[in-house]
């Protein structure tokens, strides 16, 4: 099993047989889309790139001998559409230009990306528009991008030919800019009289003659394309539109197909048992990368594809699941968009309580905004909106009979990418940060001594020590809940496990054990409580009591115990924070004698 992973060309990928899903049957769709210069917007690290490889492949006038090679077998084979190989096709790229800090090394960076695209353009069409042949000579002295494209629509007119223009990533570097704070540059670039948004009005003007018969771009957000503002008003958005809610990402289908394709070519995988419990292999992939709905009416979540091929990639070459879920790169992706959202928000308080907001409830109820530009200060539907573009929330199952559509949190992932932001958020408003290696210590001494004393002392140290009485009058459970969450989520030592996830109910921290090859031993279930600071000890009892009946509940629960402890121990108790003052610890049973006492003063 060959997998494609960062691989993302569909003429690569057919000829030398790497593992490829069918997503054919969508160009129709595409085609029938509502208008002839269409943006479609999914999260970075979607599979964007693969699906323009795709259509560049499928309209290309020149690989019309190529079809039955290349499509032979897939979906669209069986059924072409009239405009199959049809157009000369141009693919520009932008995730390559730079974002650097001055308006000349991003022109200088963007023509490289245009040229280097129309030096093999030229190469393939100079039979067809002998103009090209021209400008492939004199294509160094021009500078500036709506020059050069307009020069080179000018020669196909004159040809009598038409242009289907492919943009990938039309919104990278000016994400970049932002999220770098580069407000001013950006503006310069984009905005007014900017060479960008030029550029796009250039193409505008060659759609009133057809030259640019059809247009498909992808990005990650709206952003950009709304301070094109007129430069590009012939667009349209067709992100959400029911038909193509499926169009990037897997199926559930498409998953088995993966892992059974896998299991077939390499049987030795089945000796782990991370991977070769079919069952549990597959409930592993749809709790890390399934979930995710564009369409109100979507009938079928999809996974994210490029993860899932990340995931089998790993395994195929190390015979082990990978250990980090998230790949690194998609996560400095996240990162990026996510402080576009911090330097946006009208106050700075705004997106950490946001995700505190939607880490409590797993859930958010907000209008959708399609279009919203960088000048304004985000509010609350823009954030969101930001949040779903970025794939870190998505349509629930019933936002079609909503009012206000119900935004969720698709997965395992994005929510402890979600707990790293707000651990972020909570370093910069509140200057409360932990060391890293210090908190992976504490629970290392959880996980394997069942000693809970250590991160007691460490939260009581870098936490609450660090908080002022104006932050003890929010001070609650909630709060409290957050500020645990977004620390134990940084780290590897346990699986973090929601009350939603498992329709436990709500309890407060469930810990599991990664794994039987693990050294750890002790899984832990903590309910959390709050008291004032001079609440009497008689009310600390009573809050204790009162976690003690619901600890009951859940350690009665065997496959709840089984599935966190994978046969070995349980550690439970209830973990009281007596205002600013000290944190306890009360093991349950009471009466038990627990992995030692546990009282941070």
């Amino acid at each position: 099993m060959r997998i494609p992973y960062a691989n993302c060309d569909f003429t690569d990928i057919r000829r030398e047989g790497y593992f490829y899903i069918d997503k054919t049957s969508y160009i129709p769709h595409i085609e029938e889309a509502g208008g002839n210069y269409l943006i479609f917007l999914r999260p970075r690290r979607f599979g964007k790139s693969t699906l323009l490889s795709t259509l560049e492949s499928y309209y290309d006038v020149g690989r019309a001998d190529q079809f039955e090679e290349l499509f032979g077998g897939l979906w669209i084979s069986a059924h072409p559409t009239p405009k199959k190989n049809r157009y000369l096709v141009l693919t520009l790229d932008f995730s390559s230009v730079e974002a650097a800090d001055t308006l000349e090394a991003i022109r200088v960076s963007f023509m490289e990306a245009l040229k280097n695209s129309l030096r093999a353009f030229f190469t393939r069409y100079r039979d067809r528009v002998p103009e090209l042949a021209r400008l492939r000579a004199d294509i160094e002295r021009y500078e500036d991008p709506s020059a050069l494209i307009g020069a080179v629509l000018s020669g196909i007119e004159e040809a009598g030919q038409q242009l289907y223009l492919l943009i990938d990533e039309y919104d990278h570097f000016g994400n970049r800019l932002l999220s770098g704070d580069e407000q001013e540059t950006y503006d310069k670039v984009i905005r007014g009289t900017g060479f960008v948004r030029t550029f796009y009005a250039t193409l505008k003007s060659f759609t009133r003659t057809s030259t640019l018969a059809r247009m498909f771009v992808t990005g990650v957000s709206p952003i950009m394309l709304d301070d094109l503002s007129s430069g590009f008003n012939i667009i349209k958005h067709v992100s959400q539109r029911d038909a193509l809610n499926g169009l990037l990402g897997f199926t559930r289908l498409d998953v088995e197909r993966a892992v059974d394709t896998m299991l077939r070519d390499r049987p030795e995988l089945a000796l782990e048992p991370r991977l070769g419990d079919r069952d549990r292999l597959l409930a592993t992939l749809e709790r890390y990368y399934n979930g995710y709905r564009f369409s109100k009416r979507a009938a079928e979540k999809v996974y994210n594809s490029t993860l899932v091929l990340y995931f089998i990639g790993e395994a195929l070459a190390t015979g082990r699941p990978p250990e980090q879920m998230l790949d690194l790169n998609v996560r400095t992706d996240y990162g990026r968009i996510y402080r576009i959202a911090m330097l946006a928000s009208a106050k700075q308080s705004d997106t950490r309580e946001l995700l505190e907001e939607i880490l409590t409830t797993e859930s958010i109820s907000s209008p959708l905004v399609e279009q919203f530009g960088s000048l304004g200060m985000f509010g609350r539907a823009q954030l969101v909106s930001l949040f779903y573009y970025m794939g870190m929330l998505t349509f629930d199952p019933e936002a079609a009979t909503e009012s206000i559509p119900k935004l969720v949190i698709p997965n395992r992932v994005m929510r402890e990418v979600q707990w790293e932001y707000l651990s972020v958020a909570m370093a910069q408003h509140d200057g409360i940060r932990i060391d890293g290696r210090d908190l992976e210590t504490a629970l290392v001494a959880m996980a394997n001594r069942g000693d809970i004393q250590p991160l007691l002392d460490l939260f009581h140290e870098q936490v609450i020590g660090r908080l002022s009485n104006r932050d003890l009058l929010q001070f609650d459970e909630k709060t409290m809940k957050l500020m645990l969450m977004a620390y134990l989520a940084q780290t590897q030592v346990f699986n973090i496990l929601s009350e939603k996830e498992l329709g436990q109910g709500y309890c407060d921290l469930l810990l599991g054990l990664r794994g039987t090859a693990s050294a750890n031993r002790y899984a832990w279930i903590i309910e959390a409580k709050y008291v004032k600071t001079d609440a009497p000890a008689e009310t600390i009892e009573a809050a204790i009591s009162r976690g003690f009946e619901q600890l009951e509940r859940y350690t009665g629960d065997e496959d709840l115990v089984t599935m966190l402890t994978l046969g070995r121990s349980l550690v439970a108790g209830v973990l009281v924070f007596v205002g600013l003052k000290e944190v306890l610890f009360r093991p349950f049973p009471p009466r038990a004698a627990g992995p030692g006492p546990a009282r941070n003063p």
